[in-house]
């Protein structure tokens, strides 16, 4: 009885085992009828979109359309996307059925520099330097002024390009506060390697120094948005003085 329960067993998973592999050889000599590109991370207006992707699949010979499941290269295709300046990472390349899903992350875009010399770069949240795009979406932070033209194709930002180093690590302050995210979009690094934050409502800029103890700063700046400025008339004055934690120093239009 034990034998033949065995045996009963065997023939059963066996079955099981031969009924895959019949399933598994039918499905990849069925054709590919579509494809679906799944985008993370996207920013209006987009880094890439669906149609960038397919052109970049078509420029690098990559066929689907009633391409045979198993001629379609997933490895490969994970492997261009890989490459692409603008693609954090390819989450998953795979079949839905008949349907070739490709599902990539973007990187999410901080900082647009504009250095004194050279040509414009970003900055990724994770401070990995990227080349200029023009749809980086509206509330990417733009830097000007005196920084120094020092973009490293893919590489991260380290502590030793200071300029750089100080205006991620503002940027990134300014993005973890919404009230600070909604009203500064622009910073200005002066002849003194200062950094001066634009408002997107009012005249009134804020000189902020370096970004030694920028949070102290930030959190007394809030103070004054919220408790003295409603009762002053910004008018009278050019810019707001930061430099030292826990004081505020505002200076006055200069009489003409």
């Amino acid at each position: 009885m034990k034998i033949f329960k065995f045996i009963v067993s065997f023939l059963l998973i066996l079955g099981i085992f031969v009924l895959l592999i019949w399933a598994g050889i039918k499905s990849n000599n069925k054709t590919c009828t579509d494809i679906s590109i799944v985008i993370r991370g996207v920013s209006e207006p987009a880094l890439l979109s669906e149609s960038d992707i397919l052109s970049i699949l078509k420029q690098n010979n990559i066929k689907w359309k009633e391409e045979q499941l198993k001629e379609i290269d997933c490895a490969g295709i994970n492997k261009i996307l890989s490459k692409e300046n603008y693609i954090e990472s390819v989450d998953k390349v795979h079949f839905l059925g008949t349907k070739l899903q490709i599902e990539v992350t973007l990187h999410k875009i901080l900082l647009e520099i504009e250095p004194q010399n050279g040509q414009k770069f970003l900055l990724d949240m994770d401070g990995i330097y990227l080349p200029y795009s023009p749809n980086i979406g509206n509330d990417v932070i733009v830097a000007t002024g005196k920084i120094p033209y020092s973009f490293h194709h893919k590489k991260k930002i380290i502590e030793d390009d200071t300029e750089l180093h100080e205006l991620y690590t503002v940027a990134v302050l300014i993005k973890q506060n919404p009230f600070y995210a909604e009203l500064f979009k622009k910073m200005i690094v002066n002849d003194k390697h200062e950094i001066i934050l634009c408002p997107s409502v009012g005249n009134l800029s804020v000189l902020l120094g370096t970004a030694e103890v920028a949070e102290e700063k930030l959190e007394t700046l809030k103070y004054m948005y919220d408790d003295v400025l409603p009762y002053m008339d910004e008018n009278k004055y050019a810019q707001l003085d930061v430099r030292f934690a826990h004081r505020i120093v505002a200076t006055k239009k200069n009489k003409s």
